[in-house]
């Protein structure tokens, strides 16, 4: 149906009745939806000479994922092999130096215009950067489902000379809208004997970050700790940051950052500890980096110097390897730390842990 068919349909409608009318409108919507739906002509030609035609999905950590209409589920395309892309669609373009941009895109051989081959918009608007200046590509009209990206990972491990046994949880989403980031993750680690004691470290972080410049960004933590290792029932830390990229490209990816936090600590109360409410600065460093098809690091690193208790010292410390085993499954080891120089009587100043699990990234 074109423009000018479903106006001259909306005329007719008037005389209908209301049945006819709501029908009418049904099909109205249903034109519109499918006139706005993602094209399927986009093209991509990779340096070995390979030809897709099909919709481009995105580009994440130098992953083109692109879905042709005989494909069963989209592939994964090392962005450094694409030697050719034309897409007539709306995307949101990130840089590596931090600036964004929303526009058709293309991308021409560099014998055509050099190492500035690809291309942002169109005509007079066109912008020319460097292909491997790009670090991320989302459509525009891309559901709130689609653009989130993430990983599941699961271990489980058992010793049968003393019937020990471990589980562990760790799911991490990450959801991007123009200047805005917002990453949640939980990690759960439950270990005992069917006929001894056991212990159970609960964890659940959010983090925000809005991008104030090329290098600049502020943002808020939110953080809930509970740790039988360490005695401690619940700690809530929540405050704010300012931080820099010192090293950003399509791989890898290091900033640090300083800010303050309030922390709410409840202990167990055989500790005879009562509730408390502590002040304390934090500085630490995000780094990942990611090699296609084969693996993926991902480190944090925070101290928590306190201002209300001089001396006093927390630390906390994550580190993910990830290494791919068939498709988006991946072997995964991780390793986290909590460090407190001045724990109450009795609670121990350590809780550290090592696991190996099996996970899904999406």
């Amino acid at each position: 149906m074109t423009i000018e068919e479903a106006l001259n349909f909306c005329v007719q409608m008037s005389n209908s009745s209301v049945l006819q009318k709501l029908g009418g409108l049904v099909l109205i919507l249903v034109w519109v939806v499918s006139a706005s739906a993602a094209r399927d002509d986009d093209v991509v030609i990779l340096k070995n000479g390979d030809r897709l035609t099909g919709e481009i999905k995105s580009l994440q950590r130098g992953e083109l994922r692109f879905k042709a209409s005989y494909m069963a589920e989209a592939v994964r395309l090392d962005w450094t092999k694409v030697q050719r892309l034309e897409s007539k669609s709306q995307f949101l373009i990130y840089l590596t130096n931090g600036q964004r941009f929303t526009g058709s895109l293309q991308v021409a051989s560099p014998t055509e215009l050099g190492n500035e081959n690809f291309v942002i918009g169109i005509d007079k608007d066109r912008l020319r950067v460097n292909q491997i200046d790009v670090l991320r590509i989302a459509p525009v009209e891309a559901m709130f489902w689609r653009q989130l990206e993430g990983s599941i990972d699961f271990g489980f491990s058992f010793t049968s000379g003393n019937d020990q046994y471990q589980a562990q949880l760790l799911a991490t989403t990450t959801y991007r809208r123009g200047r805005h980031t917002m990453t949640a993750s939980v990690d759960s680690v439950f270990s005992g004997q069917p006929k001894g004691t056991s212990t159970a470290r609960k964890q659940f972080t959010f983090d925000y970050t809005r991008q104030l410049s090329r290098k600049y960004y502020a943002g808020g933590l939110l953080d809930f700790l509970s740790s039988d290792q360490q005695s401690l029932d619940l700690r809530t830390t929540a405050g704010g940051l300012l931080g820099r990229n010192i090293l950003q490209t399509e791989r890898t990816r290091f900033s640090a950052f300083a800010g303050a936090v309030g922390t709410r600590e409840k202990y167990s109360a055989s500790l005879n500890q009562a509730e408390a409410t502590n002040a304390d600065a934090l500085t630490g460093f995000d780094f990942q980096t990611f090699r296609f098809n084969a693996a993926d690091i991902r480190s944090r690193f925070i101290l928590f110097p306190s201002v209300s208790n001089p001396g006093r010292v927390r630390m906390q410390a994550t580190s993910d390897l990830r290494i791919k085993i068939a498709k988006d499954l991946w072997w995964g080891f991780h390793f986290y730390e909590n460090f407190d120089s001045k724990p109450p009587i009795n609670a121990n100043k350590n809780d550290l842990g090592i696991s190996t699990s099996v996970g899904w990234k999406f």
